[in-house]
């Protein structure tokens, strides 16, 4: 009976050990959260990241922690639930980068997002077809934006040795400030078509014997030829062909660009037009480039499918016929005009 008390201390110094095992425990974590916390990713340069209706704090925090803006999406729960601020955060799109902690990224969220606009530029438009587009959705005057495409001093300030910035103009999707000029909106796609050219395709670029401006021209009449992703290499590989046998391109393309026009059918008339851009009358690529090609399309010019072809044709279902001798291709246009013909005449009974 006289072992009681003592049984009741050491079974208190055991409790109050737990406790303060439990609290060193807590205080650990606590410690380790705030340091994920408030180290910074380090990630440069600013990176847009769209917050969709419906998404939770979680949600937010595994899309912010895969584009390396904060470290543990955990964490960021955590603290968005710690200060009531969970149910706070609006959709939007939002401008942000991995040089804070993340207490001053959800705070950023809490403000107010970007009220940024939608610019989406399809592959292969002119800069004139491009200016068009951007006047219709309300980003830029289109005689202005023209105007700046040939301006020297802004063609020198993005890095380019060009004419005009024919080419240059990256077909993308953006995100735009209402209150963008036509000169930051330039600038902006200029800088893409740059972010676009991986090491590896400035090696390709280099091995393959073209300057930056004359891949580009390839790319663009490349573009502007092919319909089927699968056929890019394959016209390329003509193309590459055709230029090395110091024979012409004859690009209908390149012909339409000089007409400045599109045309589903080209006449003979068409095919004689007094233009340096047309490759039916001269050898050798264009001036420059003829629309703005997407990445696929420079993939392709810099790297052309091993063939033996020399001629191709349009079927008039987004495919072409390739031949490697004149009779085919001559064979060929008869083939792809009799079944022509033949649809016709289905269409009329």
């Amino acid at each position: 009976m006289q072992c009681k008390p003592f049984n009741w201390l050491r079974t208190a110094l055991a409790t109050v050990a737990l406790v303060t095992l439990a609290i060193t425990a807590l205080a650990s974590v606590g410690i380790v959260t705030m340091w994920i916390l408030n180290r910074p990713t380090g990630l440069s340069g600013a990176v847009r990241v769209e917050i969709t209706t419906g998404m939770t704090a979680r949600d937010i925090g595994v899309a912010l922690a895969e584009e390396e803006i904060i470290r543990s999406p955990f964490a960021f729960e955590w603290l968005a639930r710690l200060t009531g601020t969970a149910h706070k955060l609006e959709a939007g799109t939002y401008e942000l980068d991995g040089s804070g902690s993340t207490e001053s990224i959800l705070q950023s969220l809490l403000d107010a997002p970007e009220r940024l606009k939608r610019l989406t530029v399809p592959e292969g438009l002119t800069r004139l077809q491009t200016a068009g587009l951007l006047a219709r959705q309300g980003f830029a005057d289109s005689a202005r934006f023209v105007s700046l495409t040939e301006d020297k001093g802004l063609i020198r300030d993005v890095g380019l040795d060009a004419e005009t910035l024919e080419g240059y103009l990256f077909p993308e999707t953006y995100f735009i400030e209402p209150a963008a000029s036509e000169r930051e909106i330039i600038k902006r796609m200029v800088q893409e078509f740059f972010n676009t050219l991986s090491d590896s395709l400035y090696e390709q670029l280099e091995d393959s014997g073209f300057s930056l401006h004359e891949a580009v021209t390839l790319a663009s009449i490349i573009e502007l030829e092919a319909v089927a992703t699968n056929e890019r290499s394959v016209i390329s590989s003509i193309f590459h062909r055709r230029l090395n046998f110091k024979r012409r391109l004859e690009s209908c393309a390149t012909v339409e660009y000089a007409l400045g026009i599109h045309k589903k059918r080209l006449t003979n008339a068409d095919l004689k037009v007094v233009s340096p851009y047309n490759t039916y009358r001269h050898r050798g690529l264009p001036p420059g480039p003829i629309g703005s090609p997407g990445k696929a399309s420079i993939h392709a010019a810099l790297n052309p499918d091993d063939t033996e072809y020399l001629y191709f044709i349009a079927r008039g279902d987004g495919t072409h016929e390739f031949s490697r001798t004149n009779k085919e291709h001559e064979a060929a246009k008869r083939t792809i005009k009799r079944k022509e013909r033949q649809a016709r005449r289905q269409a009329n009974l």
